[in-house]
């Protein structure tokens, strides 16, 4: 298939099912090996790419991003007919009207009120984790605590006009609205089901699968979702009966897919073996690992600096992933970000010295427990106080980390951070140092920058049209870290890891850099196998 990006505005495009997967067939358990528990089933509160990639098997959005495994990707109407109706063509009003034939694993009806509640409880505090693109956006025409705190679900600018039609309005144009709609964000959830921090133990599912089974900590098991129709659905597949996903599993299994990385002994093994190649994804993904620096704990920009010149990036690379899996990198935006666009290192040629009147306070750099990012912090530690820094090393626990540091007021000042673009365009990463968006928890924010000049700049960028913006975020990138270095970029993360020899149709996400099941199979012995366009949906 062709590597192509494109907005299906169609709606013939949008319709259903899913492109055929050759050599797909119907039946099995599939079976997914991970190292750690997902940080949500709660769909408002999914911010780890791994769940939103399993979340595509449970849950539903406005639109989503058809990809071919090769690199390519359309943006076609999920629940939504097509990706959106820009009505005035200004970019501030969008509406969309749902398919018909949608419904959860109950059988109810799936509503544009329901995707209404979704938007309205992604805006409560006490269910913070997820994106805030929308929420951020809709801020702008005043202000809305979430349908628990304000006892209201009427979202300011967010209209259900019917029980298919739902129309949002913002201050602002937002040209990338419709890719900000196939986030979480708009995961339908009705309100009468809704039971708040404890939603996530039993979500509803209006994707081809629903929880079965869930003990956490050790095993999430997965079965059909009998009242989700292939044929309003544009994406996804449901060709195996089951899907297990497993914690600290080992062992080889023709029925399984590792969807973390190889440590760096087990990748050089796998490279080097030539019986493994049809079963081996390395693949270059547009995630990337920064130092993260707290500015507002780091005041000054030149101990800033003075952080990323000393800083081992290569260290840091060797002691997580390895050589095989990631390349050393300066831009905040990966090669594969529309938008991205190399410039020299501006922390090249190692420490200057630290500025006279840096206080000598001891850093705190806090990292998630397990070998492999306490490897990564002690590197980080190493070549900082190689430099001269004085860095204290805090162990979290790794669920705990990403709530600890993205809570406004947090004492400590360095952590390392993964990110990718939510879509692939270059908004989502850079519009996070937009200090406006600054709030008590789950900020984007996660340096908590705010520099009025940025702040301006980032504003005028959002309006433009994305193949207009595109340029100008790149020229943004460098100005970030160049002139205020509120993080410094490490290395880009290569997927690499092998499937079972009886799994096919998974492919590494050209934009979540994360495996991905929507066209996962697996075969049986030949008595068994089961044509997946059989009628008999089981």
């Amino acid at each position: 298939m062709s590597t192509t990006t494109s907005i299906a505005w169609d709606p013939r495009d949008s319709a259903g099912p899913a492109r055929p997967v050759p050599g797909a067939v119907r039946g099995g358990t599939l079976r997914i090996l991970r190292d750690d528990d997902y940080d949500h089933l709660d769909p408002q509160r999914i911010q780890t790419l791994q769940a939103t990639a399993l979340g595509h098997l449970l849950f539903r959005t406005l639109t989503m991003f058809a990809e071919d495994g090769e690199g390519g990707w359309r943006l076609v109407g999920d629940l939504a007919e097509n990706p959106g109706r820009d009505v005035d063509g200004d970019g501030r009003t969008w509406e969309f009207t749902l398919k018909q034939g949608l419904r959860y694993e109950d059988g109810r009806e799936i509503t544009a009120a329901d995707v209404a509640h979704g938007i309205a409880r992604s805006f409560e505090e006490s269910l913070a984790g997820g994106p805030h693109h929308l929420q951020d956006w809709l801020h702008g025409n005043g202000p809305y605590a979430g349908p628990f705190s304000d006892g209201t679900e009427e979202v300011p600018g967010l209209e259900v006009r019917d029980t298919r039609v739902l129309v949002l309005r913002f201050p602002e144009p937002r040209p990338d609205l419709p890719f900000a709609a196939a986030l979480v964000t708009t995961v339908p959830v009705p309100a009468d089901a809704d039971t708040g921090e404890s939603y996530g133990k039993a979500p509803l599912a209006s994707g081809p699968y629903r929880i079965a089974e869930h003990t956490p900590g050790d095993r999430l098991v997965l079965e059909r979702n009998p009242h989700w129709d292939p044929a309003t659905d544009a994406v996804r597949h449901d060709h195996p009966d089951r899907v297990e996903i497993e914690l600290a599993s080992e062992g080889a299994d023709a029925f399984a897919v590792a969807e973390n990385n190889a440590p760096e002994d087990v990748a050089r093994l796998l490279l080097e073996d030539p019986g493994l190649a049809p079963r081996l994804r390395r693949d270059r993904t547009p995630l990337v690992w920064y130092l993260a620096i707290n500015t507002a704990r780091v005041t000054d920009v030149e101990v800033r600096r003075e952080i990323a010149r000393a800083l081992d990036k290569a260290a840091v690379r060797d002691a997580m992933p390895g050589r095989a899996q990631g390349e050393i990198t300066h831009t905040i935006l990966s090669p594969a970000t529309i938008g991205h666009r190399p410039y020299p290192d501006p922390h090249a040629g190692g420490p200057r010295g630290l500025p006279d009147d840096w206080d000598g306070r001891t850093l705190r750099l806090l990292s998630r427990d397990g070998d492999y990012f306490t490897a990564g912090a002690r590197a980080v530690r190493h070549s900082l106080e190689k430099a001269g820094l004085t860095v204290e090393l805090v162990e979290i626990e790794r669920p705990k980390h990403n709530a600890t540091v993205l809570t406004r007021g947090h004492d400590v000042d360095l952590y390392l951070m993964c990110q990718a673009a939510d879509w692939p365009g270059a908004s989502t990463l850079l519009t996070g140092f937009d200090g406006r968006t600054l709030r008590p928890t789950g900020n984007a924010n996660y340096t908590y920058f705010d520099d009025p000049e940025v702040n301006a700049e980032i504003a005028r960028i959002s309006a433009l049209p994305a193949d207009r913006a595109a340029g100008e975020w790149a020229a943004l990138d460098e100005t970030l870290t160049t002139r205020h270095v509120p993080l410094v970029p490490l290395f880009s993360y290569v997927h690499l890891a092998a499937s079972g020899s009886r799994v096919g149709g998974v492919f590494t996400s050209s934009f979540l850099g994360t495996p991905v099941y929507y066209d996962a199979y697996v075969t049986q012995d030949p008595e068994d196998h089961q044509d997946p366009e059989d009628p008999a949906r089981g």
